[in-house]
Protein backbone atom coordinates (compact mmCIF):
# COMPACT_ATOMS: atom_id res chain seq x y z
CA UNK A 1 0.00 0.00 0.00
CA UNK A 2 1.07 3.98 -0.66
CA UNK A 3 0.34 6.33 0.75
CA UNK A 4 0.25 10.06 -0.42
CA UNK A 5 2.61 12.62 1.98
CA UNK A 6 1.82 16.46 1.37
CA UNK A 7 5.05 18.60 1.59
CA UNK A 8 4.70 22.49 1.56
CA UNK A 9 7.61 24.99 0.82
CA UNK A 10 7.37 28.50 1.74
CA UNK A 11 9.68 30.89 -0.29
CA UNK A 12 9.18 33.56 1.49
CA UNK A 13 9.76 32.00 5.19
CA UNK A 14 13.34 32.37 4.87
CA UNK A 15 15.16 30.82 8.18
CA UNK A 16 18.70 31.82 7.92
CA UNK A 17 21.52 31.02 5.57
CA UNK A 18 22.52 27.83 5.78
CA UNK A 19 26.41 27.30 7.50
CA UNK A 20 27.94 25.37 5.31
CA UNK A 21 30.06 24.07 8.72
CA UNK A 22 26.86 21.99 9.40
CA UNK A 23 28.48 19.47 7.09
CA UNK A 24 31.40 19.21 9.02
CA UNK A 25 33.24 15.43 9.85
CA UNK A 26 35.32 14.59 12.76
CA UNK A 27 38.86 12.19 13.12
CA UNK A 28 39.67 11.14 16.28
CA UNK A 29 42.76 8.94 17.32
CA UNK A 30 40.80 5.78 17.55
CA UNK A 31 40.53 2.32 16.42
CA UNK A 32 41.61 2.05 12.46
CA UNK A 33 40.51 5.75 11.65
CA UNK A 34 44.36 7.21 11.55
CA UNK A 35 46.44 4.40 11.12
CA UNK A 36 45.51 2.62 8.54
CA UNK A 37 42.28 4.83 7.43
CA UNK A 38 44.39 7.95 6.56
CA UNK A 39 47.93 7.31 7.11
CA UNK A 40 49.71 4.81 5.72
CA UNK A 41 53.47 6.16 5.66
CA UNK A 42 55.14 7.02 2.62
CA UNK A 43 57.18 3.39 2.25
CA UNK A 44 53.68 1.79 2.41
CA UNK A 45 52.66 -0.65 -0.90
CA UNK A 46 49.66 1.08 -0.39
CA UNK A 47 49.58 4.02 -3.43
CA UNK A 48 49.90 7.46 -0.91
CA UNK A 49 50.92 10.88 -1.44
CA UNK A 50 53.47 12.07 1.70
CA UNK A 51 52.01 9.01 3.43
CA UNK A 52 48.56 9.31 3.47
CA UNK A 53 46.49 7.15 1.62
CA UNK A 54 45.51 8.28 -2.65
CA UNK A 55 42.56 6.71 -2.18
CA UNK A 56 41.04 8.07 0.74
CA UNK A 57 41.87 11.68 -1.05
CA UNK A 58 40.02 10.45 -3.79
CA UNK A 59 37.07 9.67 -2.47
CA UNK A 60 36.87 12.40 -0.68
CA UNK A 61 37.27 15.20 -3.00
CA UNK A 62 34.50 15.51 -4.37
CA UNK A 63 32.50 16.00 -1.35
CA UNK A 64 34.21 19.36 -0.60
CA UNK A 65 34.21 18.62 2.56
CA UNK A 66 34.18 21.99 4.62
CA UNK A 67 35.69 21.35 7.78
CA UNK A 68 37.35 18.61 9.62
CA UNK A 69 37.76 18.19 13.89
CA UNK A 70 40.81 16.24 14.84
CA UNK A 71 42.59 15.18 16.86
CA UNK A 72 39.68 14.29 19.27
CA UNK A 73 37.55 13.35 21.02
CA UNK A 74 38.42 11.78 24.33
CA UNK A 75 41.96 11.41 22.80
CA UNK A 76 42.78 15.17 22.79
CA UNK A 77 42.55 15.74 25.96
CA UNK A 78 45.69 13.23 26.54
CA UNK A 79 47.17 14.55 23.57
CA UNK A 80 50.53 16.61 23.43
CA UNK A 81 51.15 18.54 20.14
CA UNK A 82 54.65 18.46 20.64
CA UNK A 83 54.82 14.57 20.10
CA UNK A 84 53.86 14.80 16.76
CA UNK A 85 55.93 17.06 15.10
CA UNK A 86 59.36 16.89 13.55
CA UNK A 87 61.25 13.67 12.39
CA UNK A 88 58.94 10.54 12.26
CA UNK A 89 62.09 8.33 13.95
CA UNK A 90 62.45 10.68 16.99
CA UNK A 91 58.97 10.97 17.59
CA UNK A 92 57.43 9.16 20.95
CA UNK A 93 55.50 6.02 21.29
CA UNK A 94 52.49 6.46 23.28
CA UNK A 95 49.24 4.40 24.89
CA UNK A 96 45.51 5.54 23.47
CA UNK A 97 44.34 5.12 27.03
CA UNK A 98 41.17 5.54 25.78
CA UNK A 99 40.57 3.69 22.97
CA UNK A 100 41.51 0.17 24.19
CA UNK A 101 45.25 0.85 24.86
CA UNK A 102 46.62 0.48 21.32
CA UNK A 103 49.81 2.08 20.70
CA UNK A 104 50.34 5.39 19.07
CA UNK A 105 53.28 6.51 17.02
CA UNK A 106 52.51 10.04 16.55
CA UNK A 107 53.06 9.42 12.82
CA UNK A 108 50.38 11.43 11.90
CA UNK A 109 50.60 14.80 13.98
CA UNK A 110 49.67 18.54 12.99
CA UNK A 111 51.56 18.89 10.04
CA UNK A 112 50.43 15.32 8.39
CA UNK A 113 46.71 16.52 9.32
CA UNK A 114 46.96 19.86 7.46
CA UNK A 115 48.26 18.38 4.84
CA UNK A 116 45.37 15.88 4.86
CA UNK A 117 43.04 18.48 5.20
CA UNK A 118 44.54 20.43 2.08
CA UNK A 119 44.19 17.47 -0.11
CA UNK A 120 40.45 16.76 0.59
CA UNK A 121 39.82 20.78 0.47
CA UNK A 122 38.62 20.92 4.20
CA UNK A 123 39.22 23.52 6.70
CA UNK A 124 41.01 22.37 9.68
CA UNK A 125 39.70 22.60 13.71
CA UNK A 126 41.94 21.40 16.25
CA UNK A 127 40.90 20.59 19.79
CA UNK A 128 43.38 21.46 22.11
CA UNK A 129 44.15 19.67 25.45
CA UNK A 130 42.89 21.16 28.62
CA UNK A 131 42.08 18.11 30.74
CA UNK A 132 45.82 17.14 30.91
CA UNK A 133 47.47 20.23 28.91
CA UNK A 134 48.40 23.63 30.39
CA UNK A 135 47.75 27.03 28.74
CA UNK A 136 51.31 27.39 27.92
CA UNK A 137 51.44 24.42 26.09
CA UNK A 138 47.60 25.69 24.25
CA UNK A 139 49.41 29.04 23.62
CA UNK A 140 52.33 27.64 21.79
CA UNK A 141 50.53 25.77 19.40
CA UNK A 142 48.38 28.06 18.15
CA UNK A 143 51.23 30.20 17.52
CA UNK A 144 53.20 27.08 15.88
CA UNK A 145 50.52 27.36 13.69
CA UNK A 146 49.60 30.34 13.19
CA UNK A 147 52.21 32.94 13.20
CA UNK A 148 53.86 34.45 10.30
CA UNK A 149 56.85 36.18 11.62
CA UNK A 150 59.81 35.20 13.47
CA UNK A 151 59.86 33.81 16.59
CA UNK A 152 61.25 30.29 17.84
CA UNK A 153 58.35 28.01 17.40
CA UNK A 154 57.63 29.69 13.58
CA UNK A 155 60.55 29.20 13.11
CA UNK A 156 60.55 25.62 14.46
CA UNK A 157 57.73 25.47 12.16
CA UNK A 158 59.77 26.11 9.27
CA UNK A 159 62.10 23.79 9.91
CA UNK A 160 59.65 21.08 9.85
CA UNK A 161 58.58 21.90 6.49
CA UNK A 162 55.94 24.46 6.60
CA UNK A 163 57.37 27.85 5.82
CA UNK A 164 54.27 29.90 5.53
CA UNK A 165 51.30 29.70 8.91
CA UNK A 166 48.61 26.79 8.66
CA UNK A 167 45.98 29.72 9.28
CA UNK A 168 43.91 27.36 12.05
CA UNK A 169 40.18 29.44 12.80
CA UNK A 170 38.86 27.06 14.58
CA UNK A 171 40.27 25.84 18.00
CA UNK A 172 38.18 23.42 20.44
CA UNK A 173 39.01 24.48 24.22
CA UNK A 174 39.18 20.88 25.71
CA UNK A 175 36.29 18.36 24.79
CA UNK A 176 33.69 16.62 27.17
CA UNK A 177 35.34 18.21 30.07
CA UNK A 178 32.14 16.84 32.13
CA UNK A 179 33.68 13.45 31.90
CA UNK A 180 36.80 12.28 29.67
CA UNK A 181 38.01 15.76 29.54
CA UNK A 182 38.88 15.82 33.20
CA UNK A 183 35.85 15.37 34.74
CA UNK A 184 34.73 18.86 35.69
CA UNK A 185 31.26 20.45 36.91
CA UNK A 186 30.47 23.30 34.84
CA UNK A 187 31.27 26.17 36.80
CA UNK A 188 35.25 24.69 36.87
CA UNK A 189 35.30 24.11 33.21
CA UNK A 190 34.45 27.29 32.89
CA UNK A 191 37.24 29.13 34.93
CA UNK A 192 39.14 26.46 33.06
CA UNK A 193 38.03 27.65 29.67
CA UNK A 194 38.38 31.50 30.06
CA UNK A 195 41.74 31.27 31.45
CA UNK A 196 42.89 29.04 28.71
CA UNK A 197 41.38 31.34 25.87
CA UNK A 198 43.23 34.49 27.26
CA UNK A 199 46.03 32.80 25.42
CA UNK A 200 44.43 32.09 22.23
CA UNK A 201 45.84 34.99 20.89
CA UNK A 202 45.03 36.38 17.22
CA UNK A 203 48.00 36.66 15.33
CA UNK A 204 48.41 38.81 12.38
CA UNK A 205 46.02 37.96 9.53
CA UNK A 206 44.45 35.12 11.61
CA UNK A 207 41.49 35.71 13.60
CA UNK A 208 40.80 32.61 15.98
CA UNK A 209 37.49 31.24 17.11
CA UNK A 210 37.53 29.61 20.38
CA UNK A 211 34.90 26.77 21.14
CA UNK A 212 34.13 25.73 24.49
CA UNK A 213 32.72 22.20 25.05
CA UNK A 214 29.34 22.06 25.93
CA UNK A 215 27.04 19.40 27.22
CA UNK A 216 25.99 15.50 26.84
CA UNK A 217 22.60 15.67 25.02
CA UNK A 218 19.82 16.24 27.00
CA UNK A 219 21.80 18.07 29.92
CA UNK A 220 20.68 21.60 30.08
CA UNK A 221 21.77 22.19 33.67
CA UNK A 222 25.23 22.12 32.61
CA UNK A 223 24.92 24.22 29.76
CA UNK A 224 22.98 26.75 32.22
CA UNK A 225 25.48 26.60 34.56
CA UNK A 226 28.91 27.31 32.67
CA UNK A 227 26.84 30.25 30.96
CA UNK A 228 25.62 31.54 34.76
CA UNK A 229 29.39 31.36 35.51
CA UNK A 230 30.61 33.09 32.65
CA UNK A 231 27.22 35.45 33.29
CA UNK A 232 28.34 36.66 36.89
CA UNK A 233 32.26 36.36 36.57
CA UNK A 234 33.62 36.80 32.51
CA UNK A 235 30.89 37.93 30.86
CA UNK A 236 31.84 41.74 30.25
CA UNK A 237 35.22 40.41 28.32
CA UNK A 238 33.37 40.38 25.25
CA UNK A 239 34.56 37.82 22.46
CA UNK A 240 35.93 35.20 24.71
CA UNK A 241 33.44 32.51 23.40
CA UNK A 242 32.45 32.26 19.81
CA UNK A 243 31.15 28.76 19.57
CA UNK A 244 29.26 26.19 22.56
CA UNK A 245 29.37 22.66 21.35
CA UNK A 246 26.77 20.16 22.34
CA UNK A 247 27.32 16.27 21.21
CA UNK A 248 24.61 14.28 21.00
CA UNK A 249 24.61 10.31 19.32
CA UNK A 250 20.89 8.92 18.25
CA UNK A 251 22.83 5.56 19.47
CA UNK A 252 21.50 2.01 18.09
CA UNK A 253 18.28 -0.11 18.07
CA UNK A 254 18.77 -3.89 17.24
CA UNK A 255 21.23 -6.42 17.67
CA UNK A 256 24.12 -4.70 15.73
CA UNK A 257 24.12 -2.35 12.69
CA UNK A 258 23.65 -4.62 10.04
CA UNK A 259 20.90 -6.77 12.50
CA UNK A 260 17.69 -5.45 13.19
CA UNK A 261 13.69 -5.32 12.56
CA UNK A 262 11.32 -2.86 11.32
CA UNK A 263 10.39 -1.81 14.87
CA UNK A 264 14.17 -1.01 15.72
CA UNK A 265 14.40 0.47 12.12
CA UNK A 266 11.86 2.93 13.57
CA UNK A 267 13.35 3.49 17.13
CA UNK A 268 16.48 4.64 15.70
CA UNK A 269 15.25 7.03 13.55
CA UNK A 270 13.26 8.62 16.13
CA UNK A 271 16.27 8.67 18.41
CA UNK A 272 17.54 10.17 15.36
CA UNK A 273 15.44 13.39 14.77
CA UNK A 274 15.08 13.72 18.18
CA UNK A 275 18.50 15.71 17.55
CA UNK A 276 15.87 18.73 16.81
CA UNK A 277 15.00 18.58 20.33
CA UNK A 278 19.09 18.94 21.16
CA UNK A 279 19.04 21.72 19.06
CA UNK A 280 16.01 23.82 20.66
CA UNK A 281 16.76 23.26 24.24
CA UNK A 282 20.43 24.19 24.07
CA UNK A 283 19.57 27.32 22.15
CA UNK A 284 16.96 28.32 24.26
CA UNK A 285 19.35 28.16 27.08
CA UNK A 286 22.20 29.98 25.37
CA UNK A 287 19.31 32.80 24.48
CA UNK A 288 18.58 33.77 27.87
CA UNK A 289 22.22 34.91 28.23
CA UNK A 290 23.26 35.73 24.77
CA UNK A 291 19.87 36.99 23.23
CA UNK A 292 22.16 38.51 20.36
CA UNK A 293 23.38 35.30 19.26
CA UNK A 294 26.72 36.00 19.70
CA UNK A 295 27.84 32.58 20.39
CA UNK A 296 27.13 30.16 17.70
CA UNK A 297 26.06 26.69 18.94
CA UNK A 298 28.15 23.42 17.59
CA UNK A 299 26.94 19.76 17.51
CA UNK A 300 30.77 18.75 17.03
CA UNK A 301 30.11 14.86 17.29
CA UNK A 302 26.86 13.16 16.26
CA UNK A 303 25.52 10.28 14.91
CA UNK A 304 24.70 6.56 15.12
CA UNK A 305 26.52 4.65 17.72
CA UNK A 306 26.38 0.62 17.03
CA UNK A 307 28.53 -2.21 18.65
CA UNK A 308 31.49 -2.99 17.15
CA UNK A 309 31.99 -5.39 14.28
CA UNK A 310 33.62 -8.93 15.11
CA UNK A 311 37.06 -9.49 14.40
CA UNK A 312 37.94 -5.85 15.15
CA UNK A 313 39.60 -4.22 17.62
CA UNK A 314 37.92 -3.94 20.87
CA UNK A 315 38.33 -0.19 22.11
CA UNK A 316 38.10 0.60 18.14
CA UNK A 317 34.36 1.10 17.63
CA UNK A 318 34.23 -0.41 13.91
CA UNK A 319 30.99 -0.56 12.57
CA UNK A 320 29.15 -1.42 9.29
CA UNK A 321 26.89 1.45 7.67
CA UNK A 322 23.68 0.68 6.19
CA UNK A 323 20.55 2.37 4.21
CA UNK A 324 19.31 2.76 7.77
CA UNK A 325 22.50 4.75 8.92
CA UNK A 326 21.73 6.93 5.55
CA UNK A 327 18.53 7.86 6.98
CA UNK A 328 19.89 8.53 10.23
CA UNK A 329 22.27 11.15 8.50
CA UNK A 330 19.62 12.34 5.98
CA UNK A 331 17.24 13.59 9.17
CA UNK A 332 19.75 14.65 10.91
CA UNK A 333 21.44 17.00 8.12
CA UNK A 334 17.40 17.80 7.62
CA UNK A 335 17.21 19.18 11.11
CA UNK A 336 20.33 21.09 10.79
CA UNK A 337 19.12 23.05 7.95
CA UNK A 338 15.63 23.85 9.34
CA UNK A 339 17.19 25.02 12.04
CA UNK A 340 19.90 27.27 10.06
CA UNK A 341 19.23 30.01 12.60
CA UNK A 342 20.01 28.43 15.72
CA UNK A 343 23.58 25.93 14.62
CA UNK A 344 26.08 26.81 13.07
CA UNK A 345 28.91 23.57 12.81
CA UNK A 346 28.55 20.45 13.13
CA UNK A 347 30.65 17.24 13.15
CA UNK A 348 29.46 13.57 12.08
CA UNK A 349 31.57 10.99 13.59
CA UNK A 350 33.51 9.79 12.66
CA UNK A 351 35.35 9.56 9.03
CA UNK A 352 36.90 6.08 7.95
CA UNK A 353 36.43 2.76 9.96
CA UNK A 354 34.70 4.40 13.45
CA UNK A 355 31.07 5.02 14.25
CA UNK A 356 29.38 6.32 11.46
CA UNK A 357 31.70 6.86 8.84
CA UNK A 358 32.12 8.08 5.52
CA UNK A 359 34.41 5.36 4.17
CA UNK A 360 35.32 2.24 5.19
CA UNK A 361 39.42 1.05 4.10
CA UNK A 362 40.61 -2.29 4.57
CA UNK A 363 43.89 -3.21 3.05
CA UNK A 364 44.58 -1.21 -0.36
CA UNK A 365 40.67 -1.26 -0.49
CA UNK A 366 38.29 1.79 -0.11
CA UNK A 367 34.14 1.69 -0.42
CA UNK A 368 31.98 4.32 0.18
CA UNK A 369 29.51 3.96 2.90
CA UNK A 370 25.12 4.58 2.25
CA UNK A 371 26.27 7.90 4.69
CA UNK A 372 28.60 9.14 2.47
CA UNK A 373 25.96 9.79 -0.47
CA UNK A 374 24.02 11.41 1.60
CA UNK A 375 26.47 14.02 2.31
CA UNK A 376 26.90 13.90 -1.65
CA UNK A 377 23.18 14.04 -1.94
CA UNK A 378 23.19 17.06 0.10
CA UNK A 379 26.14 19.18 -1.07
CA UNK A 380 24.04 21.83 -2.84
CA UNK A 381 22.17 23.02 0.71
CA UNK A 382 25.33 24.13 1.62
CA UNK A 383 25.59 28.18 2.04
CA UNK A 384 21.97 28.26 0.43
CA UNK A 385 19.11 30.09 1.91
CA UNK A 386 16.61 27.69 4.11
CA UNK A 387 13.15 27.91 3.53
CA UNK A 388 10.69 26.80 5.58
CA UNK A 389 9.18 23.04 4.63
CA UNK A 390 6.43 21.26 6.34
CA UNK A 391 5.21 18.14 5.89
CA UNK A 392 1.43 17.12 6.37
CA UNK A 393 0.66 17.86 10.20
CA UNK A 394 4.43 18.34 10.99
CA UNK A 395 4.62 20.80 14.14
CA UNK A 396 6.58 24.07 13.45
CA UNK A 397 8.95 24.74 16.10
CA UNK A 398 9.51 27.91 17.49
CA UNK A 399 12.45 29.57 19.75
CA UNK A 400 10.26 30.41 22.42
CA UNK A 401 11.16 29.48 25.96
CA UNK A 402 7.73 27.28 25.97
CA UNK A 403 9.05 25.13 23.27
CA UNK A 404 12.26 24.63 25.20
CA UNK A 405 10.31 23.39 28.21
CA UNK A 406 9.22 20.26 26.23
CA UNK A 407 12.71 19.86 24.28
CA UNK A 408 13.98 17.23 26.84
CA UNK A 409 11.02 14.84 27.00
CA UNK A 410 11.74 12.20 24.18
CA UNK A 411 8.02 11.15 24.91
CA UNK A 412 6.60 14.17 23.08
CA UNK A 413 8.61 13.32 20.34
CA UNK A 414 6.86 11.94 17.25
CA UNK A 415 8.41 10.74 13.69
CA UNK A 416 6.56 11.71 10.38
CA UNK A 417 6.32 9.91 6.74
CA UNK A 418 8.56 12.13 5.67
CA UNK A 419 10.99 14.67 6.88
CA UNK A 420 12.99 17.41 4.63
CA UNK A 421 14.26 20.46 4.71
CA UNK A 422 14.47 23.13 1.68
CA UNK A 423 16.81 25.51 0.42
CA UNK A 424 17.07 28.16 -2.42
CA UNK A 425 20.99 29.62 -3.95
CA UNK A 426 21.04 30.98 -7.50
CA UNK A 427 17.34 30.36 -8.20
CA UNK A 428 17.62 27.42 -7.56
CA UNK A 429 15.37 25.02 -5.46
CA UNK A 430 16.70 21.71 -3.68
CA UNK A 431 14.73 19.77 -1.93
CA UNK A 432 15.88 16.94 0.45
CA UNK A 433 13.52 14.70 1.95
CA UNK A 434 13.59 10.72 3.79
CA UNK A 435 10.70 8.41 3.91
CA UNK A 436 11.14 7.17 7.67
CA UNK A 437 8.98 3.97 7.08
CA UNK A 438 11.07 0.90 6.28
CA UNK A 439 8.14 -1.11 4.31
CA UNK A 440 5.24 1.68 2.73
CA UNK A 441 6.53 3.71 -0.20
CA UNK A 442 5.30 6.85 -0.42
CA UNK A 443 3.77 9.48 -3.15
CA UNK A 444 5.71 12.82 -2.30
CA UNK A 445 3.31 15.68 -3.28
CA UNK A 446 5.29 18.99 -3.09
CA UNK A 447 3.75 22.36 -3.47
CA UNK A 448 5.57 25.54 -3.45
CA UNK A 449 4.23 28.83 -1.87
CA UNK A 450 5.59 31.36 -3.23
CA UNK A 451 6.81 30.96 -6.87
CA UNK A 452 6.46 27.87 -9.03
CA UNK A 453 8.65 25.12 -9.87
CA UNK A 454 7.83 23.80 -13.42
CA UNK A 455 10.35 20.70 -13.48
CA UNK A 456 12.94 18.89 -11.49
CA UNK A 457 15.43 16.25 -11.14
CA UNK A 458 15.30 13.55 -8.68
CA UNK A 459 18.37 11.34 -7.38
CA UNK A 460 16.84 8.81 -5.22
CA UNK A 461 18.92 6.73 -2.96
CA UNK A 462 16.83 3.62 -2.17
CA UNK A 463 17.21 -0.56 -1.74
CA UNK A 464 14.85 -3.36 -1.71
CA UNK A 465 16.54 -4.27 1.75
CA UNK A 466 16.59 -2.39 4.34
CA UNK A 467 19.54 -4.29 5.65
CA UNK A 468 21.30 -3.29 2.76
CA UNK A 469 25.33 -2.38 2.73
CA UNK A 470 28.68 -2.05 0.70
CA UNK A 471 31.05 -4.52 1.47
CA UNK A 472 34.88 -4.81 -0.11
CA UNK A 473 32.88 -7.58 -2.50
CA UNK A 474 29.90 -5.43 -3.59
CA UNK A 475 30.98 -2.09 -3.10
CA UNK A 476 28.21 -0.34 -4.94
CA UNK A 477 25.42 -2.48 -3.55
CA UNK A 478 23.76 1.30 -2.20
CA UNK A 479 24.52 4.17 -4.11
CA UNK A 480 22.97 7.11 -5.73
CA UNK A 481 20.71 6.90 -8.89
CA UNK A 482 20.64 8.36 -12.30
CA UNK A 483 18.69 12.24 -12.06
CA UNK A 484 15.25 11.60 -12.81
CA UNK A 485 13.40 14.22 -14.92
CA UNK A 486 9.67 14.77 -13.21
CA UNK A 487 7.66 17.58 -14.62
CA UNK A 488 4.58 19.30 -12.31
CA UNK A 489 1.32 18.77 -12.86
CA UNK A 490 -0.96 21.65 -12.06
CA UNK A 491 0.73 23.59 -8.65
CA UNK A 492 2.36 19.87 -7.59
CA UNK A 493 5.08 17.22 -8.26
CA UNK A 494 4.53 14.14 -7.56
CA UNK A 495 7.65 11.93 -6.93
CA UNK A 496 7.96 8.57 -5.88
CA UNK A 497 9.67 7.50 -2.44
CA UNK A 498 10.13 4.16 -2.13
CA UNK A 499 10.58 2.91 1.49
CA UNK A 500 13.25 3.90 3.58
CA UNK A 501 14.50 5.88 1.01
CA UNK A 502 16.17 9.40 0.47
CA UNK A 503 15.37 11.91 -2.06
CA UNK A 504 16.65 15.18 -3.58
CA UNK A 505 14.54 17.27 -6.15
CA UNK A 506 16.05 20.10 -7.86
CA UNK A 507 14.69 22.57 -10.18
CA UNK A 508 14.72 26.07 -11.50
CA UNK A 509 12.34 28.36 -9.48
CA UNK A 510 10.01 30.65 -12.23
Amino acid sequence: MQTVQKVVVSLNDVIETISPYVHGQFAEHLGELVYPGVWVGEDSPIPNTKGIRNDVVEALKPLALPVLRWPGGCFADNYHWRDGIGPRKHRPMRVNVHWGMAPEPNHFGTHEFIDFCRMIGAEPYLAANVGSGSPLEFQEWVEYCNFAGRSALADQRRANSAKDPFKVQFWGVGNENWGCGGNMNPEQYADEFCRFRTYLFNYPGQSTFAVAAGAAGTDGPWTARFFERLARNYWDRRGMVQGFAAHYYCGTAGKSATEYNEQDWIELLAKAHFMENIILGQRAIMDVYDPARKVKLLVDEWGAWHPIEPGKPAGGLYQQNTIRDACVAALTLDVFHNHADKVYMCNIAQLINVLQSLLLVEGDRCIKTPTYHVFDLYRPHRGAQAVRLVSCAQEIHNNSQEAAKTAWSPSRHSLQAVHGSASVKDGVLCVTACNTHPTTPVELELEIHGGKLPAAKVVRLATKDIHAHNTFDRADEVKLSRAQNVQAKGRFLRIEMPPGSVIRVMGPLA
